[in-house]
């Protein structure tokens, strides 16, 4: 039976069987799908994180421990030791674009120095194995929107990117240095719900498109749209979308060839398609009926479009996104909206 505790451990007499796998920020979005996904597979993951408490379905599938990294820093000597992990997935990050650009200090501190002395901790426990969540926030504005993930010169413009793109070249430096073998997932925009309808997106403060336009669709709100002058078929700009059980079998991929295959590298995960912003509207209102769209001007910094070049991902990586159409990535959000806010649908 899994647990959640805090700085409450069992002797270190229990050998798992199955591989156990360290999950930060396992109670996120996509950490939990992560969770979900390695269990399924035959793993044992072993969550670390805050608030654990709110998503009590992650005892299903994991050992829970919730700490607040890095303060509980030292906590995990004992979690590693008791479940003889030797492999890292870390999730754990701010990801609002617009709040790093206002609080640039406070994305610094959790992505960069939290996620260093995590590393530091994993190093002297010799877990010389870590996957990354990265961004497509590294890229910045790429030349003609197209993202390829060899190129080596890249220009994040907020403070949010320039966490993750350091984050990456550390872990190149790591390699050198210390053997700690890495790899960094570039995600897209992800999007949709767990296929089982038991997790899915839920924001305290909502900044992605598809669960505010599923929010304003059923509450009958406005939903500001924001620039249709882009350089695109229909005025909207052009995104990647990639659904979030796509991007766990990405982790699963990573954390299968980590250890024999690959020494530090980064992938692209995306679907290599891109959808406009209206493209999003109208599939969402074919669920939720018509929502008010209040057009407004572009926010500064927008590209055209930003889509992922895929093909290394494909080889490399052996993963496809087979579920990343948006019709999907769309109906399977509103199944977990309705789920989740029942009361609240017009």
């Amino acid at each position: 039976m899994a647990h959640t505790t805090e700085h409450q451990y069992p002797k270190q007499n229990i050998k798992p069987i199955k591989k156990s796998i360290l999950v930060v920020g396992g109670a996120g979005y996509i950490g939990s799908h992560i969770v979900k996904t390695l269990f399924k597979n035959g793993y044992s993951p072993v969550v670390v994180g805050r608030e654990i408490k709110k998503l009590p379905i992650l005892s299903q599938w994991a050992d829970c421990y919730e700490l607040d990294l890095p303060r509980d820093i030292y906590a995990l000597d004992e979690i590693v030791k008791r479940h003889n992990i030797d492999t890292c997935i870390n999730t754990a990050a701010h990801t609002a674009v617009g709040e790093s650009v206002k609080d640039p200090v406070k994305y610094y501190h959790n992505n960069l120095v939290m996620c260093i002395q995590l590393l530091n901790k994993l190093k002297d426990l010799d877990v010389k194995n870590f996957i990354f969540s990265s961004s497509a926030a590294t890229y910045g504005i790429p030349e003609k929107g197209i993202c390829y993930d060899t190129e080596k010169n890249l220009h994040p413009i907020n403070p949010y990117g320039k966490t993750k793109l350091m984050i990456e070249k550390i872990l190149q430096d790591y390699w050198t240095a210390y053997h700690v073998r890495s790899i960094s997932l570039r995600f897209f925009n992800v999007g949709g719900a767990d296929l089982d309808n038991e997790i899915g997106e839920s924001h305290e403060v909502e900044t992605h498109i598809i669960p505010l336009a599923i929010q304003a669709g059923f509450n009958a709100d406005e939903f500001y749209l924001f620039g249709d002058n882009y350089n695109t078929p229909d005025g909207t700009c052009l995104r990647d979308y990639v659904h979030v059980v796509d991007v766990a079998e990405a982790h699963l991929q990573a954390v299968r060839l980590i250890s024999e295959k690959i020494a530090c590298d980064s992938f692209n995960i995306g679907s290599g398609k891109g959808t406009s912003n209206m493209q999003i509207l109208d599939e969402v209102q074919r669920h939720t009926g018509a929502m008010d769209i209040v057009k407004s001007p572009k926010r500064a910094g927008d590209p055209d479009q930003l889509i992922a070049d895929i093909s290394r991902t494909t080889e490399q990586l052996n993963w496809k996104p087979i579920n990343s159409s948006i019709d999907k990535i769309v109906q399977t959000a509103v199944q977990w909206y309705k789920h989740n806010h029942r009361k609240d649908i017009n």
